[in-house]
């Protein structure tokens, strides 16, 4: 074993994992997620910065092609695999793991191909002619009457990205406005879900929200362990890990076969839910997030409060927005709000074009 091979097994003894988990695969992620918080495996929060990515069940054709697209974002040394219900989670994260660490030879360069690279290249006749014109650092024209700010940008593209427009903000500034999409992949997001709107400064207008595909059809899970789900990405999102870590192991724990740790689990969710909701951080930090001041509704952080009382069973879990009113919600909101509202709303898939209002 050489020292790049015993680098790369260092740098890759808890690779990170992007998991997509279609709609309707919500206990086989789950799965996946107690054991990667076993190992100790972290979540890839970027393509950048993913190693293994992790795609669960069937995805709809939309989300395949998305999948695809996120999959020419993931650096080398790299590995794409496939779980499908029933199958062994331990035994899918070892084989994924094993094949990112052999993969990486085939993506190492030769030494003495890189030893000998710049050989030929430094034969080049240095008084050749390259083509340069003597006088080019010469003005040879006048573009002082080239008004370069009467230019229309505008619906010009750079690497087939929109270039920013400008427009009116709410204080009645001229701000940059940049056309933005978040999904359908996303960490601590519904998979399948896109939002696409405008930003100016971190504000979000035209907010728009659809789903790549139809949903399956799929059983549902049970509501205290879909409401502790819901809340460990709420707090995910919101910046403690801890608290989701602990709310995903309550999760788990209520699942299992063994009644002792049913009651532990059990134990785990209430000690939790008094936790958030007793933390001045975590409501100092939400105070006012997701609730315009001129309409009614719950915030962020009364939603938190509710996602609280279903996951220790005391209520059932608060029901999903219409994407319609949901976008009405994301409209004037921060970039930041928005990612919360839409983890404290939960919105649950729908056929796509089917009335959302």
């Amino acid at each position: 074993m050489d020292l790049t091979t015993r680098l790369r097994a260092w740098a890759l003894a808890r690779p990170r994992v992007l998991v997509v988990d279609p709609p309707g695969s919500d206990p086989l992620r789950w799965a996946v997620e107690e054991e990667l918080d076993r190992r100790g495996w972290p979540r890839a929060a970027v393509p950048a910065g993913t190693d293994v990515l992790l795609v669960l069940g069937e995805p709809g054709p939309g989300l395949a092609a998305a999948v695809d697209v996120l999959w020419t974002q993931v650096p080398a040394p790299r590995h794409r695999a496939r779980l499908l219900a029933g199958a062994e989670v331990a035994a899918a994260l070892d084989a994924a793991r094993a094949a990112l660490l052999a993969g990486g030879d085939a993506d190492r360069p030769d030494p003495e191909a890189l030893l000998g690279s710049g050989e030929e290249d430094g034969d080049e006749d240095p008084g050749a002619d390259d083509g340069s014109d003597e006088d080019a650092d010469e003005p040879d024209g006048d573009h002082g009457g080239m008004d370069h700010g009467g230019m229309d940008h505008g619906g010009m593209e750079v690497a087939g990205l929109p270039m920013a427009q400008t427009g009116p903000d709410r204080d009645g500034l001229e701000l940059d406005v940049l056309a933005v999409s978040l999904g359908p992949v996303l960490p601590a997001w519904p998979t399948g879900l896109v939002l696409r709107a405008e930003v100016q400064g971190d504000v979000v207008t035209g907010a728009e929200l659809s789903w790549t595909d139809d949903p399956p059809q799929a059983a549902d899970p049970d509501p205290q362990r879909l409401a502790l789900d819901r809340l460990a990405r709420l707090l995910e999102v919101a910046g403690w890990p801890a608290a989701a870590r602990d709310a995903r192991r309550a999760r788990d724990g209520l699942g299992s076969a063994d009644p002792d740790r049913v009651v532990a689990a059990g134990a785990l969710a209430a000690a939790l839910t008094r936790r958030v909701r007793r933390s001045r951080t975590l409501a100092w930090s939400l105070r006012g997030a997701g609730r315009p001041a001129d309409e009614p509704g719950e915030g962020v952080l009364d939603l938190v409060r509710d996602w609280c009382a279903a996951a220790t069973g005391d209520a059932p879990p608060p029901a999903g927005a219409p994407l319609d009113a949901l976008a009405g919600r994301l409209e004037g909101a921060e970039l930041g709000s928005a990612r919360l509202l839409v983890a404290a709303r939960a919105p649950a898939p729908v056929p796509v074009g089917a009335d959302r209002g």
